[in-house]
């Protein structure tokens, strides 16, 4: 029998290539998206069950348990740091309740082998060194704050109930680039700018710091922590660099001029970095593309 696994936010920027990853791998494979902003229902085409509604709705929580998977990946979220600055009630009022439909209805899933909770390193918030899974989360605006709130509702379930002990996980990306990114995010919005030669905006002058990894990275390392894992881990690879380094590299990977202008954001932790050591030692994570690698497929088109 197949092994089932079921995925909210499987038509996202990321999570689109995990959806392919598990079907391709011949999964019985559940996609819940409700198609808001970044999503792509162009990859449906019949070889996975899509059913389309908002995890905010408890509904979801009778959906999850009539289709009884083994395997489950909470993804989707309001993950636009802008918009959760200019809307924090409907963004943290959202993402937690998802969370908490998620984390309930997994707690009375029978059939469960494993949740994973997917978080992100803005819950650090501004790092002054690279932060391993066991330092606090200090969250310093409202999308990374609904994200904290979930990895704590994760240690907190796996912790009280039984059903859930050591049957829970959670991944923390850096910043994921690749196909299908729209252009809310830097590395899609510098390929934007390439393309259109439409000036694109820096904010607090270029200096803020993030680290990259390339998507097609990203299937791999949540299959392996699915089957492995049951702590938080870091997914990075530790390439990290300015937006105007960045940029810098994308010029000489092209050979193309970026035009920029100067843009405040509120806000904006201006470094994080985390050390991706854990996923790399207990799991023997091994990443698939170089950033380099990565960078050049995704901007060249090879």
């Amino acid at each position: 029998m197949k092994p089932k696994i079921l995925i909210t936010g499987g038509l996202g920027f990321i999570f689109s290539h995990v959806t392919e990853y598990f079907v391709a791998k011949g999964w019985d494979v559940v996609v819940i998206d409700n198609e808001s902003a970044g999503s792509h229902p162009e990859i449906i085409d019949g070889s996975f069950k899509y059913i389309k509604m908002s995890v905010c709705d408890r509904a979801v929580m009778d959906v999850i348990r009539s289709e009884a998977p083994q395997y489950v990946i909470h993804a989707a979220a309001i993950s636009d740091v802008d918009y959760s600055i200019r809307e924090p009630y409907k963004t943290l009022s959202e993402n937690i309740d998802a969370n908490l439909n998620l984390f309930e209805a997994c707690r009375e899933l029978e059939s469960l082998k494993k949740f994973l909770y997917v978080s992100t390193d803005e819950i650090y918030g501004e790092c002054e060194h690279p932060k391993n899974e066991t330092e606090i989360i200090f969250p310093k605006n409202p999308y990374s704050a609904s994200k904290a709130v979930g990895s704590l509702i994760r240690y907190a379930y796996d912790n009280t109930y039984s059903e859930l002990h050591d049957k829970t996980a959670e991944t923390r990306f850096c910043n994921v680039f690749g196909p299908r990114q729209d252009t809310r995010k830097v590395m899609a919005l510098i390929k934007h700018s390439l393309t259109t030669g439409e000036p694109m905006p820096v904010h607090n002058e270029g200096k803020g710091y993030r680290e990259y990894i390339y998507v097609k990275n990203i299937p791999a390392a949540v299959d392996l922590v699915l089957e492995k894992g049951v702590r938080p881990y870091n997914i990075t690879t530790n390439d990290g660099f300015t937006v105007l380094q960045l940029i810098e590299r994308v010029e000489k990977v092209t050979g193309k001029k970026v035009n920029t202008y100067n843009e405040k954001r509120r806000g904006m932790d201006m470094k994080y970095q985390m050390d991706g050591s854990r996923i790399h030692k207990d799991l023997d994570w091994k990443p698939i593309y170089s950033f380099d690698d990565g960078l050049k497929e995704y901007m060249l088109g090879a």
